[in-house]
């Protein structure tokens, strides 16, 4: 499953349009760990009959980095000199490889970029040289790829950076999908996918750990309640400490998040500090949490994989170590999954919503959000409006949902919650949408002849 490459073909296009282009092109590439920025790259540079120099940085001392990278760029471009040249400067191994590239068309990728800058930090003005005054005169396709989000976007996009300017194409590269997702999961029936989404958020390297020729609820817990699972706390822990020096308060805020205490204030009380407005932003700077803007602003986790591994697996550590995670997620976690989902659900719909805005009679939408408020029924007394989806144009609301990710069917009570809901609304004739796992009862599907009714399988005949 592994050698087949999957997804990604908008991103493909993209780097075979800039890779038609003559003369240099440099190309940054970023996003969080395990997404698939190198298997990416690595299908791109497979396409194309051209001497290439993959070179990989690593946390080691700047001598060492630049044999390392002699190693690769000799490799390619002269295997019989390799070991019998040195290069004394990144520069001068630089300008070798420019002289290369006038004469032909080379791929150049740097991944884990980040390590090299922050062992060498002059390297940003070392390329900043080269680009302005002897690559730009050849034909050398440049990639620099990271997985530390805020570096790149802090030290390498920014206004302020060396490189800012110099990029022909900027790619960041997030997760799967839903309907992506699904691709790697043949076999499963569409709740199984989806729940495969919800547990790896779309994330390559985690999809790819689920083995579709065993039952998902084995995978569960070969994968996160077993001895040797991926999804282990030293996992974890690399997810979470990437870009950190200090590991124990950011996990303690996730774990935070993803057990409901999403305000600020709730956040502090929960880990027993003051103040957490520099973690906060740490986090959301590395978009592992995302800060919702409202009238008591709040944050919510943009990884659901670790939202299920710190409200479902972090308590089960000592069971897992004592070889018994199976009895744990019986006993704790196997009724619950359908609430993790719920969600996720939201999100699968928020997708799926995007996917067919403006077409088949769903409207354009800029944005799509939750939606809490407060309204005054008609005794002037407090209703609390609470809605799954919120689809705005601009300021105009333009769709209202509802999701439930549950076996049972949406049926009258639900339907008629939600119709009176929206009576609170400020916007006349919304198009309403209603997501269901478990399909629609008779009375729904007879009342609801104005509503757009989606059902799982639906969600994924795209």
């Amino acid at each position: 499953m592994q050698g087949v490459f999957r997804g990604r073909n908008t991103e493909l296009k993209i780097l075979e349009k800039k890779y038609s282009q003559d003369g240099f092109i440099m190309t940054v590439i970023y996003g969080r760990r395990r997404i698939g920025k190198t298997r990416l790259i690595n299908e791109f540079i497979h396409r194309h009959d051209c001497k290439h120099i993959s070179f990989t940085s690593v946390e080691r001392g700047e001598t060492e980095l630049l044999s390392m990278m002699t190693e690769a760029v000799l490799s390619s471009l002269a295997p019989d000199m390799s070991g019998n040249i040195s290069f004394n400067s990144f520069e001068k191994l630089f300008d070798y490889i420019g002289k290369h590239a006038e004469k032909e068309r080379i791929i150049f990728f740097i991944d884990e970029y980040p390590y090299l800058a922050k062992q060498c930090p002059y390297i940003q003005s070392v390329l900043q040289r080269e680009i302005d005054t002897k690559w730009k005169n050849g034909n050398l396709f440049f990639i620099l790829c990271g997985s530390l989000v805020s570096f790149m976007k802090d030290e390498v996009l920014a206004e302020s950076a060396p490189l800012h300017g110099r990029s022909d194409l900027e790619l960041k590269l997030g997760p799967f999908n839903y309907v992506e997702t699904a691709e790697f999961l043949e076999g499963y029936t569409n709740e199984e996918k989806a729940v495969c989404y919800g547990l790896t958020n779309g994330v390559a390297k985690y999809i790819e750990q689920f083995d579709t020729g065993e039952s998902l609820e084995d995978n569960i817990v070969e994968q996160f309640y077993s001895i040797g699972g991926y999804f282990s706390e030293e996992q974890i822990r690399t997810v979470i400490t990437s870009e950190r020096q200090s590991p124990a308060i950011y996990n303690s805020i996730i774990s935070a998040v993803a057990t409901g205490h999403t305000k600020n204030s709730e956040i502090a009380s929960y880990v027993g500090s003051d103040d957490v407005s520099y973690p906060l932003k740490v986090l959301t700077n590395a978009e592992i949490l995302e800060k919702r803007i409202s009238k008591r602003p709040y944050y919510v986790l943009n990884d659901t994989m670790l939202e299920f591994w710190f409200r479902y697996v972090n308590r089960a550590a000592s069971m897992i170590n004592a070889d018994n995670g199976k009895a744990y997620y019986m006993a704790n976690v196997k009724d619950h999954i359908h609430d993790f989902m719920g969600k996720v659900f939201e999100k699968m719909a928020k997708e799926y919503l995007m996917e067919h805005a403006g077409q088949g009679g769903f409207p354009i939408l800029t944005e799509i959000t939750d939606y809490q408020a407060a309204a005054f029924d008609e005794n002037k007394k407090i209703k609390q409006i609470e809605l799954d989806l919120l689809g705005k144009n601009g300021r105009n609301i333009k769709l209202i949902g509802e999701c439930k990710f549950r076996k049972s069917q949406f049926d009258k009570d639900e339907y008629e919650k939600l119709l009176e809901k929206v009576k609170y609304m400020p916007t006349a004739d919304p198009v309403i949408c209603i997501f269901s796992l478990g399909g629609f009862s008779d009375y729904v599907r007879e009342k609801a002849k104005n509503c757009r009714l989606i059902g799982i399988d639906d969600m994924y005949s795209i």
